[in-house]
């Protein structure tokens, strides 16, 4: 069926917000034209076919939750029946995609100043040799980013609408009176950021409860910057990117917190509600405002990304940078707009700074503008392919350059990470790379709907990554994806669907340890595409509802499905984020919190740092964890237990956390201090007590 142009739709309040920070664009119309479907004059039969494909696919979803006599068959049954539904009900005209926004029939502009070009160049070379210390300086970083500039400045197209833009928008700020329309779409979007900012904000400060060891070394990271490092490329755990670093330390700085796992998590939020309004965005490129509502609504619920900006290491930034890079990319084709391109080379190279698995996407970005060439006609085409994909990978470079620099200085560090996983540098392969790779393949195609690994850090073993609700048109949308993909050949599909496996190969390309796929961290930047694909999906199922339901009843009928299919999505997302996560990683995680409180009691009291000692044991908890929980983020109170006896020289107060199964140090520190306390401290959480050993001062002190 052909799509039909409709009305034009209302400007809101939260489009005129987008069109605020995207200052930066050349002007457009305040609401893009977004081709809908004409509803047809002649009554329409109940879509009982869509109804069917929903209520099977949920049903299939239901069948493949955790459980100890789970299988696949059932499921895969009911999906087949949910396709076969679906198939009819789409060549029936029932469900419907929203169709793809027209392509400009304008070319990229080719008014380029050579002399901003040449200063960018020569910058640029300045600023690689300059970064050969591998640190950020005033210098190399005022250079580096002056080079950045330049290129831009050598590609912008200026107007008086740029020129006086900033000046209208002052001019509206100092009135003395605002207008603000309150739309339908308003109150909507609001309810819906509401409860973004509800799931991401609620009990963040005990879910996840504690910290594990990548937290330890992050906070030293930050630590370290916030007492005048700042390197390039950090090496701690064979080394990190540095942006999550430098963006929590300038949080903590300008605000004056503690180096904590909180403020740790807080930046990370961040990231993820930044990364949801450029999903927003995305979805409302590819299809329309309420394709992209739905995708970040859907998006900022989910248990997935949930769990991993909440453990706040750097796997946000995985999907953070995919999304303005997809976006920027896919509008600037589409409008022909030389403006977005120069962005989407911002974001890619900015992204190479984020996280390790981020460097697959330079390959999708070279992927999606062969399928651009390929699949679109028109004369030029392919040399405009080229000059986007020489303006995307020039900035991209320029803004990689101190990485770039780092990486031709310490090759082996920079490529450590991903090889290890990829080749047999660590350990040999199991089996032939061929085989390991289409394994991986499956096992991470179908982790949305059967299991996504065994990491409990940032996922629930063995289940979906998806929830009921999530998967089920996760399955709809990517099949009505490929259904008009086939039907209707536009590039912008095969992109998308492509973009899933792409964004997912650095999980299964873990060739040398195939245990690690599926794994929700190595996959993150998939996040963006899924949850685009499933507002896709989302939004079908209420067009072809929406078209059959009349009068007040029918609409009140529609508004209570959507409710309460959006109510069962955020509850299922709610159970697996604060009730079965918390409780598997607090069962899993040590108490390192619980000994760091007391430790910062100890220290307020009657000890000092120097004084205060987590007696090594193995598989126990890791020291420096209860140095940052107590305060001190740069010490380590590690001790191991042939130190012990060196300590009976200082006459101070001291303290000593053991394992309750260390019982040969237990004998050893009361052997060295006879007048000593030992305790059990009765652990809030089942198995891990830890054992308390107190000197008074003087106690111990040779005579």
């Amino acid at each position: 069926m052909t799509d039909q142009p409709g009305p034009p739709t209302e400007t809101s309040v939260w489009d005129l917000f987008v069109v605020k920070l995207r200052f930066w664009l050349r002007a457009q119309p305040e609401e893009e034209r977004t081709v809908h479907d004409q509803p047809p004059k002649e009554k329409m039969a109940f879509p009982w076919m869509t109804v069917g494909a929903v209520v099977l696919a949920i049903i299939a979803q239901l069948s493949l939750e955790p459980s100890p006599s789970r299988t696949a068959w059932p499921g895969i049954v009911l999906y087949a029946g949910s396709l076969g539904c679906l198939l009819a009900a789409i060549f029936r005209g029932e469900w419907r995609l929203v169709a793809h926004k027209e392509s400009s029939a304008e070319t990229f502009s080719t008014h380029i100043q050579f002399e901003f070009i040449i200063s960018s160049f020569f910058l640029a070379i300045l600023a690689f040799l300059l970064f050969g210390n591998a640190r950020f300086g005033v210098l190399n970083t005022l250079v580096w980013v002056l080079a950045i500039i330049f290129f831009f400045l050598a590609f912008w197209q200026f107007s008086g609408i740029h020129r006086f833009k900033l000046k209208a928008v002052w001019q509206r700020l100092m009135r003395d009176s605002w207008y603000i329309r309150v739309t339908r779409w308003t109150l909507i979007v609001l309810a819906a950021t509401a409860v973004i900012l509800f799931f991401n904000f609620a009990r963040l400060d005990y879910v996840p409860p504690e910290m594990v060891s990548d937290q330890a070394e992050k906070l030293m990271d930050v630590n370290d910057i916030l007492h005048g490092q700042f390197p390039v490329y950090f090496t701690r755990n064979t080394g990190r990117e540095a942006l999550h670093f430098y963006l929590s330390a300038g949080f903590m700085r300008i605000f004056n917190l503690p180096v904590s796992f909180l403020n740790l998590k807080i930046v990370a939020v961040f990231a993820n509600l930044l990364t949801l309004f450029f999903i927003y965005l995305l979805g409302k490129e590819l299809g329309d405002r309420w394709v992209g509502l739905a995708a970040a609504l859907f998006a900022g619920m989910a248990y997935w990304p949930l769990l991993f900006t909440r453990l706040a290491l750097r796997i946000p930034y995985y999907p953070l940078f995919v999304a303005p890079v997809m976006y920027f990319m896919v509008r600037g084709l589409r409008q022909q707009n030389i403006h977005d391109i120069l962005w989407a080379g911002l974001f890619l190279g900015l992204g190479l700074h984020g996280y390790t698995p981020y460097r697959i996407v330079p390959i999708l970005v070279v992927l999606g503008i062969l399928i651009y060439a390929l699949q679109t006609s028109g004369k030029g085409k392919w040399l405009r392919a080229v000059y986007v994909l020489f303006l995307i990978t020039f900035v991209s470079t320029l803004v990689f350059i101190p990485l770039l620099r780092y990486w031709q200085a310490n090759p082996d560090m920079f490529a450590y990470r991903a090889f290890s996983r990829l080749t047999g540098m660590e350990v040999g392969f199991q089996n032939s790379p061929l085989i390991i790779f289409l394994q991986n393949f499956w096992k991470a195609s179908v982790m949305f709907f059967w299991d996504n690994g065994v990491i409990w850090a940032h996922s629930i073993p063995r289940r979906p990554a998806l929830e009921v609700v999530s998967g089920a048109f996760y399955f709809l949308g990517i099949a009505s994806l490929i259904i008009r993909y086939f039907r209707q050949r536009d590039w912008r599909d095969l992109f998308l669907l492509i973009s899933i496996p792409m964004l997912m190969m650095p999980s299964i390309l873990s060739l040398a340890y195939p245990g690690e796929n599926p794994s929700l961290n190595r996959s993150a930047g998939a996040v963006v595409p899924v949850f685009v694909v499933i507002g896709f999906a989302f939004m079908a199922l209420i067009r072809s509802l929406k078209r059959y339901t009349k009068g007040n009843v029918g609409q009140a009928v529609l508004v209570i499905i959507v409710i309460l299919l959006l109510l069962w999505s955020g509850a299922n997302n709610f159970d697996l984020v604060f009730n079965q996560y918390f409780s598997i990683y607090r069962a899993s995680s040590w108490n390192t919190s619980e000994i760091g409180r007391i430790a910062a009691l100890f220290i307020e009291t009657f000890g000092e740092p120097e004084t205060t000692y987590v007696v090594g044991y193995p598989h126990w908890v890791d020291s420096r964890l209860v140095a940052i929980n107590s305060g001190y983020p740069g010490l380590d109170f590690a001790i191991l237990p042939q130190q012990i006896s060196d300590t009976r020289d200082d006459p101070r107060s001291k303290m000593f956390f053991l394992s309750v199964q260390d019982a040969v140090n237990i004998e050893v520190l009361q052997q060295t201090f006879p007048t000593g306390v030992l305790w059990q401290y009765d652990s809030e959480v089942e198995n891990k007590d830890f054992m308390v050993f107190f000197v008074p001062p003087s106690q111990g002190a040779m005579p």
